[in-house]
Order: C-alpha cells, then sequence, then structure tokens
C-alpha cells in the first residue's frame, strides 16, 4: 500500500498524482512501488485504488494563503496553488519552495509561469546547494533555508493562513518558525507523509 497526495486541482474527468522515482543510493534499496511506476506501468494500463481521502484541504477563508514546501512535499502544495489560480484568482497566494538544487526542483517552470502570469501569485525558491548552472535571481532566488527571518521578509502579513509539507526535519523547522512569529495554531496546517510521524502538539 502506498499513499500519494493529487497534484492538480480537482478535476471531474480526472486526479493526477506526481511520484519521484527512488533509485538505491548510500546502501539504501530502490523504492519498489515508484520504480514499478516509472518503468512498468504505462498509458493504458489499470491499477486498482482507493477513493482521494484527507483533511490536508484548501479552507477558502478570506485570508492570504501561504504555502510552504519541501522536496516531494511540493505535490500537495501544487494542487492547492493551481486550485486558487483558477477558482480563487483574487485569492493572494505566496509560494515558498525548498530544493536542493535545480535537478532535484520539481516543477519548477510551472510555478514560475503562474508566478509571472498571475497578479495574485508570488513565489520564492530556496537551494540549499545550488549546482554550478544554478543562477542566482534566475532559478533561486536564496541559497539556504526557509527560516523565520525569510519568511517575515517574503510574506506580505501574517494575518495569512499557512499550509507546509516536505520530510520531517523541514516540516519541524517551519512549524517552529510559525509559533515563535506568533501564528494561531487554527492558521496551521500540514501533511506528514509518514503515518507514525508526529511533528507535536498542535
Amino acid at each position: 500500500m502506498r499513499h500519494y497526495s493529487l497534484s492538480e486541482a480537482p478535476r471531474k474527468d480526472y486526479y493526477r498524482i506526481s511520484v519521484k522515482r527512488e533509485d538505491a543510493h548510500d546502501g539504501a534499496p530502490a523504492g519498489i512501488v515508484s520504480n514499478y511506476l516509472h518503468k512498468q506501468v504505462q498509458t493504458g494500463d489499470t491499477l486498482k485504488f482507493s477513493a482521494p481521502a484527507g483533511d490536508f484541504v484548501l479552507d477558502h477563508s478570506e485570508l492570504p494563503v501561504v504555502l510552504i514546501s519541501g522536496g516531494i512535499g511540493i505535490t500537495p502544495l501544487l494542487s492547492m496553488l493551481n486550485t486558487i489560480v483558477e477558482k480563487q484568482p483574487t485569492c493572494k497566494v505566496t509560494f515558498l519552495h525548498a530544493s536542493i538544487n535545480g535537478k532535484t526542483h520539481a516543477f519548477k517552470e510551472h510555478v514560475a509561469q503562474l508566478n509571472r502570469n498571475n497578479e495574485n501569485v508570488t513565489s520564492f525558491i530556496c537551494y540549499s546547494s545550488p549546482n554550478e548552472g544554478d543562477r542566482l535571481g534566475t532559478d533561486f532566488d536564496k541559497e539556504g533555508y526557509i527560516d523565520l527571518e525569510l519568511l517575515q521578509s517574503v510574506v506580505p502579513s501574517k494575518e495569512a493562513v499557512f499550509y507546509f509539507c516536505g520530510s520531517i526535519p523541514f516540516m519541524e523547522a517551519i512549524l517552529k518558525a510559525l509559533r515563535r512569529w506568533d501564528i494561531p495554531n487554527e492558521r496551521i496546517h500540514y501533511e506528514v507523509f509518514s503515518p507514525v510521524a508526529i511533528l507535536g502538539e498542535k
């Protein structure tokens, strides 16, 4: 059994997931299901799956939205971003994404295009270890990590609803930053990919 986030705005005719292929590295084995989906499943094949479920969804409040993703945590937040662009064009949304570098940066051009074409969208990209070809100011906006100082400098107002997803260390750092900023719990929403992981009391 595997659970994957939807990575597209809700549709009547299809659902989309986006799966990173996990190759073997540093003694860890290759991902069984991700490699199966990438290498064996073909267009037209039929797979068994359950209906989408979960509570990590937009609450459609009147407040601005801040989406904060790290690595593969971008998938559910991309669904939210696409939904806002399509259905809430007056909602101000700030999208922050952290990646290692350009090679691991998923949906880079798609988010950049949304940023260019929609006045209500502002995106900000952090690379922790940029490659030689990654250009500051063009491919990414900051070398390093998303922290409280960065949030306070790029988010127009703390009066917003915050959604975040990524690795456990990433999410723990973001949650700590939001609490230091005195963001109330009812405006903090996150998705933990591992069912046994707990970030702490909300």
